[in-house]
């Protein structure tokens, strides 16, 4: 059947930022779809809720505890995936947000700058060199890495995000050139997606119609549209599909920047 294709059996499929928002969304999707998943963020105790919710669909569910921008904390984290599951089919790099170097440049130093490059790129870069012996192992591996709308869209106070997101995408399209044909690896860039992290603009009435008004689908996304779309780029559906960045935002055009600057969460789980 035609619907086998977007099934990951047997798959195990680790998901950076998994403890809520999107990273939650993505996991317990792969779940439904038979992925055995590890679950990293740093919140424990979110970890432990997304756990429960991707066990109670039959499949496995190993939640680590980790800085994505430590790489002793990664290495950690790939020898618990490895004694556990001893494979990689699936890596989703997810984590990341807006972080310190959200903010004018008159205000945003070099040092908030790199910290935005750091959770953002510098972090997924070094977890797929680190798990590149596990995904190489694998049959036919996939990555999909989260970038954002920010990566084209221009908005004030994002050159931080902006870059980080915009290099994640040019990353993306040369790993696929360089690990082809073993391994695909393409990038869902998400428009506005209700997170925790964008909960300023959901319970803002004016901000949010402010927000959809330049959306043409006339709302903002939810988790599982990001979550289905990772899917179908991780499934052997997307079989013929690398070096590609699936826009996810109801057809956004480019917005002014009064729609969508707000004060935005530090947390970079999604």
């Amino acid at each position: 059947m035609i619907t086998d294709a977007f099934r990951l059996d047997g798959k195990v499929a680790l998901i950076t930022g998994a403890s809520k928002g999107i990273g939650a969304g993505i996991a317990t999707a792969f779940a439904e779809m038979g992925a055995n998943i590890a679950l990293v963020a740093r919140s424990e105790e979110e970890l432990q809720a997304v756990a429960v919710a991707v066990e109670a669909l039959g499949v496995a569910a190993l939640p680590l505890t980790c800085d994505i921008t430590s790489d002793t904390d990664i290495n950690m984290a790939l020898e618990q995936l490895r004694s556990r599951f001893g494979r990689l089919d699936i890596l989703i790099n997810n984590a990341g947000g807006p972080g310190k170097g959200y903010g004018s440049l008159e205000d945003v130093d070099r040092a908030r700058f790199d910290h935005t490059l750091n959770i953002n790129l510098s972090s997924a870069y070094s977890l797929t060199h680190l798990a590149l012996p596990l995904l190489k192992a694998a049959d036919h591996a996939t990555i999909v890495n989260i970038s954002s709308a920010l990566a084209w869209m221009v908005d004030k106070h994002f050159a931080a995000y902006g870059a980080a997101k915009a290099g994640m995408e040019q990353m993306t399209r040369i790993l696929a050139y360089e690990l082809a044909p073993d391994i695909r690896v393409n990038a869902v860039a998400p428009g506005a997606i209700e997170t925790p992290s964008t909960a300023f603009i959901t319970q803002n009435p004016a901000l949010l119609e402010s927000t959809t008004r330049w959306i043409p689908q006339g709302r903002i996304g939810q988790p599982q549209d990001i979550a289905l779309a990772a899917l179908y780029l991780a499934s052997p559906a997307s079989a013929f599909v690398s070096g590609k960045i699936l826009e996810v935002d109801g057809g956004m055009a480019a917005l002014p920047g009064s729609a969508i600057e707000g004060r935005l969460s530090q947390n970079t789980g999604r």
